[in-house]
C-alpha cells in the first residue's frame, strides 16, 4: 500500500469522526492526549508518527501545549507551543521544538491551525494541521507540513 492510499484512508477516517461527533465550544483547558499524525517534507517524503501532548490553561482562550513525539522526519522531538482560541471550534498555535535523529539534531519553529470536536464533556478529538520549519545539519532549510489527530481528555468540564 503506497503513501497516497494511506493518506486517503486517514482523511476518510477523520471525515467519519467529524460526522459522528459534536463540535465543542472550544476553550482553553487542562488536558492530556495521545495522537497519530503524518508529516511530509521534500527531503524525506511522507512518514507517520505518534505524539503525547498536554494542554495547560492560562486564560479562557489561551493555553500552552507541551508535546513529545516520534515522527518522521525528526525521529524524536519535544515541543512547546501557545494556543489561542479564535472561535468556539478553531484555534491557532505557534511555538518551537527541539529534535534529534540518527544523523543530527537541532531546533525548529511550528505554526498551525486546529479544530476541536467534542465527544462528551471531558473528551475531544483535536485535528491539527501544522507547518514546521527547521534548518538541518547540512545547513539546508526544511519546511514540513503535517496533520495530527489527537484524542484528548480534559480535567475540567467542557461545554457545547
Amino acid at each position: 500500500m503506497n503513501i497516497l492510499q494511506k493518506t486517503l484512508k486517514l482523511i476518510l477516517v477523520i471525515g467519519c469522526f467529524m460526522c459522528s461527533v459534536k463540535f465543542a465550544n472550544a476553550q482553553a483547558k487542562n488536558a492530556i492526549g495521545l495522537g497519530l499524525g503524518i508529516n511530509h517534507s521534500n527531503e524525506n517524503g511522507a512518514g507517520p508518527g505518534g505524539v503525547f501532548q498536554g494542554e495547560i490553561k492560562l486564560y479562557k482562550s489561551v493555553s500552552l501545549t507541551p508535546s513529545v513525539g516520534i515522527e518522521e522526519p525528526y525521529i524524536f522531538y519535544a515541543g512547546l507551543a501557545g494556543r489561542y482560541y479564535f472561535s468556539p471550534v478553531i484555534y491557532g498555535s505557534l511555538g518551537g521544538f527541539a529534535y534529534h535523529n540518527a544523523d543530527y539534531g537541532g531546533a525548529g519553529a511550528v505554526a498551525g491551525i486546529g479544530f476541536m470536536l467534542l465527544i462528551d464533556h471531558r473528551q475531544t478529538f483535536d485535528i491539527n494541521i501544522h507547518g514546521d520549519y527547521l534548518n538541518n545539519n547540512y545547513n539546508k532549510d526544511s519546511p514540513i507540513v503535517g496533520i495530527r489527530l489527537i484524542y484528548s481528555f480534559s480535567f475540567n468540564k467542557l461545554y457545547r
